[in-house]
C-alpha cells in the first residue's frame, strides 16, 4: 500500500459532530449539529462503460469527505421545523480515456477532486392530535423517509425506484428516499398492537420528469413486538404536469397493443393495431414483513438482552411490484416487459446477535429480476421511458434477447460504538452503487449503471462517527 493511501485510510479513520442546544424568542429551543466525515472504500471488482465502450476496473480507491448542518426548533409546542444541508467532496470517482502507450484505448480513473453543497432536509411537522394511544402529524417539505427500520442497504423499493423502465438506486449507508411533498401519519398503539401509516401528496423533484404529482400511502402493523407487517402502494406521476413529457407522442416510445381482425367486405381478412405509448406513469406494490422474537425481552435488563442488543436476532424481508402494466417491444426498444416476474424484486435480511462487540451485524441479500441494465440512462438523457440498451455486446452477455444483468445483490453492514460518541461504520458487498461526477459532467458520455455488475464484483467501505 503506497503512502497515499496510507494518508487517506489514516483520514478516513475520524468523524466529528458538534452540538449545541439554545432558545431564541420566537423561534424556541433549537438543536443545530454539525458533521464533519471521512469516508474511504474500494471497488474489488467492478464495470466501467464509456461511449459504449465496457472496461473492467480492479481495486479502485476512492474517498468522500462530507460536512453536515443540521438544525432542528421548536417555535411552538405543536410545530418542529427541521432542516439540513450537505457538502460533499468526492475524489476518484470520475472516468477518463487515457492515451496510454501501452494502451490507446485503456480507461483509468481521474485524480479530480469535486465539490458539491445541496439541501439534504427542510420540512415542517405540526402535530395535530398528540394522545397517549392516538397521534396525528401534518408534514411538509423535502422529507427524507425511510419505511423500513431494518434495512442497511438493498430493498426500500418503493421510492427507490422507477416503474418503466425499472431501475433502483442505492447509495452506502442511506437505505432511504427524500421526497417532495406532504405526508400525514396516522399512529395508534396499545398494549400488544402497534400501527402506523403515512399518506403521500408529492412533486417529483430528483429525476424526469419533473412536478409531476405521485399519491401514495405505506402502513405497518406490529403485533406484540414480535411480529411486523408493512404494506404499500406508490401511484407514480399519477397527474402529470405536462401529458407529453410523461408520455412522450415520439417514435421511440410507440408501440402496437391490441390487435383486431375483421372482413374487409371482400373475403379478405385485415388486422388493425391500436397505437399506445410508453409510460412513466405506473403503479408500484410494497409488502413487508419482521420476525423479532427477543422484541419482548430486548430493553428487559436480562444478560439475554445484552446478548441481542438493540438490534440483534431479527429476521426481515421486502417483496414489491414495480408497474402492474406488461410493455411489448418495438423497433426501437427491442426489450418489452412480457413477464410479471421480472417486475418483482425482493430482498432478505437478518441482524446477528453479537453481544457488545458489534451494536449492528445486517446480512441481506436481493434479488433483482429486471432482464435489463439497471440503468436510467435514456430518462435522464433523452427523457423516454425506455429501458436502456445500447450496442448490444455478445461477449458481456448481451444479446438482442434478454440482457444478462446481476440477478443477486448482497451485502454485510457492521455498526459499533467504541466509546461512547465514537462509531465505526463498515459494509463489504455488491450493491447499487453508481460512478460520482459533477452534474456538469453527467453528459452522454456518463455512465449510470451499476458498477457492480458480474457475480465476482464486490466493493467494501469504512466510515467513523464521533459524536458529542
Amino acid at each position: 500500500m503506497n503512502i497515499h493511501r496510507i494518508v487517506i485510510l489514516t483520514c478516513g479513520m475520524f468523524s466529528v459532530v458538534l452540538s449545541a442546544d439554545f432558545t431564541m424568542p420566537g423561534i424556541g429551543k433549537t438543536t443545530i449539529s454539525g458533521s464533519v466525515e471521512l469516508e474511504l472504500a474500494e471497488i474489488m471488482y467492478g464495470r466501467l462503460t464509456l461511449n459504449s465502450l465496457k472496461s473492467p476496473v480492479e481495486h479502485q480507491w476512492y474517498s468522500h469527505f462530507n460536512g453536515f448542518l443540521d438544525f432542528e426548533s421548536k417555535p411552538t409546542p405543536t410545530l418542529t421545523l427541521k432542516g439540513g444541508f450537505e457538502f460533499r467532496q468526492y475524489m476518484n470517482m470520475s472516468a477518463r480515456m487515457a492515451k496510454t502507450y501501452y494502451n490507446k484505448n485503456a480507461y483509468y480513473m481521474g485524480e479530480e477532486v469535486y465539490h458539491d453543497f445541496f439541501l439534504r432536509e427542510a420540512q415542517g411537522i405540526f402535530k395535530l392530535i398528540d394522545k397517549e394511544a392516538f397521534s396525528f402529524d401534518l408534514a411538509m417539505g423535502y422529507i427524507p423517509y425511510k419505511y423500513n427500520p431494518e434495512v442497511r442497504e438493498l430493498g426500500e423499493f418503493l421510492f427507490r425506484t422507477g416503474t418503466y423502465p425499472f431501475y433502483i438506486v442505492g447509495e452506502f449507508d442511506r437505505p432511504f428516499a427524500r421526497l417532495t411533498g406532504f405526508r400525514g401519519t396516522f399512529a395508534a398503539k396499545t398494549d400488544f398492537l402497534e400501527t402506523s401509516t403515512d399518506f403521500f401528496i408529492l412533486t417529483e423533484r430528483e429525476i424526469r420528469p419533473f412536478w409531476d404529482v405521485t399519491i401514495a400511502g405505506v402502513t405497518s402493523i406490529n403485533f406484540a413486538k414480535f411480529f411486523e407487517i408493512g404494506l404499500g402502494v406508490d401511484f407514480a406521476h399519477l397527474i402529470p404536469t405536462n401529458p407529453s413529457i410523461t408520455t412522450p407522442d415520439t417514435l421511440k416510445s410507440r408501440y402496437f397493443s391490441d390487435s383486431t381482425v375483421a372482413d374487409d367486405g371482400f373475403g379478405n381478412m385485415i388486422t388493425t393495431y391500436d397505437t399506445a405509448y410508453y409510460t412513466f406513469q405506473g403503479t408500484k406494490l410494497m409488502a413487508r414483513a419482521t420476525i423479532d422474537p427477543f422484541g419482548r425481552i430486548r430493553n428487559s435488563g436480562s444478560v439475554l438482552s445484552d446478548v441481542v442488543g438493540k438490534n440483534g436476532g431479527k429476521l426481515y424481508g421486502e417483496i414489491a411490484v414495480i408497474g402492474l402494466k406488461d410493455y411489448p417491444a418495438n423497433d426501437y426498444n427491442p426489450f418489452g416487459y412480457d413477464n410479471f416476474k421480472e417486475k418483482m424484486p425482493w430482498m432478505a435480511g437478518i441482524t446477528i446477535p453479537f453481544w457488545k462487540i458489534l451494536d449492528i451485524c445486517a446480512i441481506e441479500f436481493e434479488r433483482y429480476p429486471n432482464p435489463y441494465p439497471n440503468s436510467a440512462a435514456w430518462v435522464i438523457r433523452n427523457g423516454l421511458p425506455v429501458p436502456y440498451m445500447e450496442n448490444p455486446n455478445p461477449d458481456e452477455g448481451y444479446d438482442t434477447g434478454k440482457a444478462y444483468v446481476p440477478r443477486w445483490f448482497w451485502s454485510v453492514y457492521l455498526n459499533k460504538e467504541i466509546v461512547k460518541n465514537f462509531s465505526v461504520v463498515c459494509q463489504i458487498g455488491r450493491d447499487h452503487m453508481r460512478w460520482e461526477m459533477p452534474i456538469v459532467y453527467q453528459t452522454a458520455n456518463y455512465d449510470y449503471e451499476d458498477i457492480m455488475v458480474k457475480p465476482k464484483d464486490w466493493t467494501w467501505h469504512i466510515k467513523t462517527i464521533f459524536r458529542f
